[in-house]
């Protein structure tokens, strides 16, 4: 069924395509803003055509529908089923066995342990930025501090977790024009390096765990190479992807508003309601596939089985219907309910660990001088068709 017959009400068509290089800061919004507006709902014919929902009340009930809104064909456009990422491109009970043994390293108690290093990660950065003076905080700071985390969290060697940076760069470039599997194929085949290094030397830590992890029922099956491998991947790229963004988000927000900044310095307590809002106001994970398995009704469309639907958690988060005066940053708002970490079974499994770092994060600024833009920051057009942040973000310390 083509979707101009889906419904017996005109649709809305979009021109969307979540690969388009043109998509960035700021011209993003206006795009999110003109699928509300259409309607929340509009079909694309890209990327094999999808529906694209940018509504909160509909994206959010999507997300708590997961029978409907199958993963299992892949989260990322096309929905053509060979993505097979651990565990957000499974559905129920696989995904289920696979978050279990994906939770052990990133579950709350094992945050909290985590905090020490944590701080005193965040310190060491930030003293050594300070020191030189300032320069770009997502080459000197944001990125080093996810990479650095994934090594106490998961085990990940130094080496390894230096090649994660370039190694992902290259997939996301890769991403739109190639299979899924070859677009991650070298970051694979250093996740099979790790894991020999770990069965050699058994280190105790979350890698060599999951060379004993197992699945299925009653834990029946050992994990395959392939799955530890894809497991370990998730890890890379997830685990410092979106920090990466996030943490340059927020302080390019402190840098380029200096009473906003100040208010947070005057107060540190302030840091939880700043990361919530800047998750809300500038997502870092935007946008998500599924596919139905049956015959739907959103708003007055109704999407036919088998479709691919994009679930904008970004477009989501601006939703006037859903906070008032969406567009503006306002650590004010009660911004609890955003979609940033998602909701429902494929909600985030790192959310606790990432707040912990950001707040850490805003936290120890406060302890140094103010900071401030050195020069024009840089944005990237949605990496993978999903993820934004900041390229460069130039800054220097006021010194008194």
């Amino acid at each position: 069924m083509s979707a101009s017959e889906a419904s017996a009400c005109p649709i809305p068509h979009t021109e969307f395509d979540p690969y388009d290089e043109r998509l960035g800061e700021p011209g993003l919004w206006v795009a999110y803003t003109a699928l509300r507006e259409a309607g929340g709902i509009a079909h694309s014919e890209k990327r094999g055509g999808f529906w694209m929902m940018s509504r909160y009340d509909e994206v959010r009930s999507a997300l708590r529908d997961p029978d409907t809104f199958s993963s299992a064909s892949g989260h990322r456009l096309p929905t053509d089923g060979s993505q097979a990422s651990i565990p957000i491109d499974f559905d129920r009970p696989l995904h289920t066995d696979y978050r279990r043994v994906m939770t052990q390293a990133v579950a709350p108690p094992r945050v909290r342990e985590m905090r020490p290093f944590l701080h005193k990660t965040v310190h060491d950065l930030l003293s050594a930025f300070h020191e030189g003076g300032g320069g770009d905080f997502v080459r000197l700071v944001g990125l080093p501090l996810p990479l650095q985390v994934l090594t106490e969290l998961v085990g990940f060697s130094p080496d390894t977790v230096a090649q994660f940076r370039e190694l992902t760069e290259a997939m996301w470039a890769r991403v739109a024009v190639v299979d899924f599997a070859e677009a991650r194929s070298e970051i694979a085949a250093l996740m099979r390096h790790e894991l020999d290094a770990h069965r050699r030397d058994r280190p105790d830590d979350f890698v060599t765990q999951l060379l004993d992890a197992r699945v299925g029922k009653d834990n029946s099956r050992p994990l395959t190479e392939d799955e530890r491998a894809r497991i370990l991947t998730t890890f890379a790229v997830a685990g410092h992807e979106t920090t990466m963004n996030a943490a340059s988000t927020l302080v390019h927000l402190l840098a380029s508003d200096p009473d906003l900044q100040a208010r947070l310095r005057a107060d540190p307590t302030l840091a939880p309601r700043f990361v919530e809002e800047m998750l809300r106001f500038r997502t870092p994970s935007q946008n998500f596939a599924r596919r139905t398995t049956c015959p739907v009704t959103v708003g007055d469309v109704e999407i036919p089985a088998g479709d691919a639907v994009l679930l904008s958690y970004a477009a989501a988060n601006r939703d006037p219907a859903r906070y008032a005066d969406p567009n503006h940053f306002d650590p004010d708002r009660d911004a609890r309910g955003h979609l940033a970490f998602g909701w429902g079974i494929h909600q985030c499994m790192g959310a606790a660990l990432a707040r912990a770092e950001l707040v850490i994060l805003l936290e120890t600024l406060c302890e140094y001088p103010p900071l401030h833009d050195a020069g024009p920051a840089a944005w990237g057009p949605l990496q993978g068709g999903n993820h934004l942040g900041l390229t460069r973000l130039p800054l220097y310390f006021e010194e008194s």
